[in-house]
């Protein structure tokens, strides 16, 4: 009887350190393949959720942009890509976090671009702005890169890095967000004539709204 009365008093404090949202986001992409000479851009949709509890954070997100050819590059035909990011993050010290999770990017129709998948890795920044106004600055690497049309990528050459923001609204039952991330990946393949560069750049940006809970 002790031991349920002793987690029944304990009960609040667990729940009101432990947050979450979820909601939809309007999605906004630049995509670049080779060089700047395969270029498209487009927009598109998803969905979006976050937990916390304590120390530890989970992220996750699906977006699904039809992007078309920008107006003079080489590129010829549209595509969907649907990107589903997570991401893990840990409380180091103050506003630091280690952030640790994947990306997998699947494109239709294939090879029209590089569907692809990696390991992500880094380090977070987050701020406080001002009351329910938060910012996050966060740089990483991409590890053990796969690509649909083959190649490879040094342990040195994949790159993220980020934007966010977040705002409060009615007393923080609403949520309004904003995400900007930036991927180079330098990419390599062989044809058998030695190795070529064909490296893959992508800019995405998402606006959100959230129900917190």
């Amino acid at each position: 009887m002790k031991a349920v009365l002793a987690l029944v008093a304990c009960l609040p404090t667990v729940l009101a350190a432990q947050h979450g949202s979820a909601g939809v986001q309007v999605a906004f992409g630049d995509y670049r393949e080779v060089s700047s000479d395969l270029h498209y851009r487009g927009s598109g949709g998803g969905v979006a959720g976050s937990f916390t509890f304590r120390k530890l954070g989970i992220e996750a997100s699906v977006a699904g942009i039809t992007y078309d050819p920008v107006k003079g590059s080489s590129a010829t035909v549209s595509f969907k890509a649907t990107q589903l990011d997570v991401r893990v993050r840990y409380e180091i010290s103050g506003p630091v976090s280690a952030e640790v999770g994947f990306v997998n990017r699947k494109i239709k129709p294939e090879f029209e671009a590089q569907s692809m998948g990696a390991v992500r890795a880094g380090v977070r920044l987050s701020y406080p702005l001002g009351p329910g106004v938060q910012m996050g600055l966060r740089g990483g690497m991409l590890f053990g890169s796969k690509f649909s049309g083959g190649g490879t990528v040094s342990g040195v050459g994949a790159l993220e890095l980020g934007l966010n923001m977040a705002v409060d609204a009615l007393r923080g039952r609403l949520r309004l967000t904003g995400d900007y991330d930036f991927q180079r990946i330098a990419r390599t393949t062989n044809g058998g004539g030695g190795d070529v560069a064909v490296p893959i750049q992508q800019a995405l940006g998402r606006l959100g709204l959230a129900v917190a809970f």
